[in-house]
């Protein structure tokens, strides 16, 4: 009787230790996969807070790339826009002081034979060395009347040849200012921008 009370005592220990053990190891198990679980969700956030940062300092940088090439188109075309008005107005006084000399607008045509007769074999032309100080100063006032004179009657630039309308000068307030529509700056700018697009897009 005490040897079955042995055994039983025996039985129910060893059960016991083995439930304890059980439970442990479910528990030691349940903890690891917790734990691996949490490394997998951090590691998983850490991938995706760098993917966005990553995203972030690239949006930032072609934004500031972007901002600069524009600031820089704006600038080109200013330049050019400034240099073709430049043009039209020196190409058109120079045709029309041309067309004065042999219409025998004595200013005009001394001023040609002074230039003819002091034109170096170089091509070398220096106004300081052709006129004296009185007559640079009367050639100036030649030259501001016909800038006035061009301006004062709505000078128009085309930039190119597709363009029914320009930008146009006109006198204001005892000054000038340049008038022109929303598509034909849009179409002159284009030009500028063009380039930085197709190297944005494509390379």
């Amino acid at each position: 009787m005490e040897n079955d009370n042995k055994l039983d005592l025996l039985t129910k220990k060893i059960y016991e230790e083995g439930i304890e053990k059980a439970q442990q190891d479910a528990h030691d198990i349940l903890d690891k996969a917790q734990l691996e679980a949490q490394n997998i969700i951090d590691e998983a956030n850490a991938k995706a807070k760098a993917i966005v940062d990553k995203a972030n300092n690239e949006a930032a940088s072609l934004k500031q790339k972007t901002e600069t090439e524009i600031s820089m188109s704006v600038k080109q075309s200013v330049a050019a826009l400034k240099q073709q008005i430049t043009n039209l107005i020196s190409n058109s006084i120079a045709a029309d002081m041309s067309t004065a000399a042999f219409k025998d607008e004595d200013f005009v045509r001394e001023l040609m034979s002074k230039i003819i007769e002091k034109w170096n074999a170089e091509g070398n032309l220096d106004l300081n060395v052709i006129m004296n100080q009185k007559e640079k100063e009367e050639f100036e006032k030649y030259l501001t009347a016909k800038h006035k004179n061009l301006l004062n009657n709505n000078l128009t630039l085309v930039s190119n040849d597709n363009q029914k309308d320009g930008f146009v000068i006109q006198p204001k307030d005892g000054s000038y200012k340049i008038t022109f529509s929303e598509k034909i700056f849009e179409e002159f700018f284009n030009t500028y921008i063009k380039e930085y697009s197709k190297k944005l897009l494509f390379s």
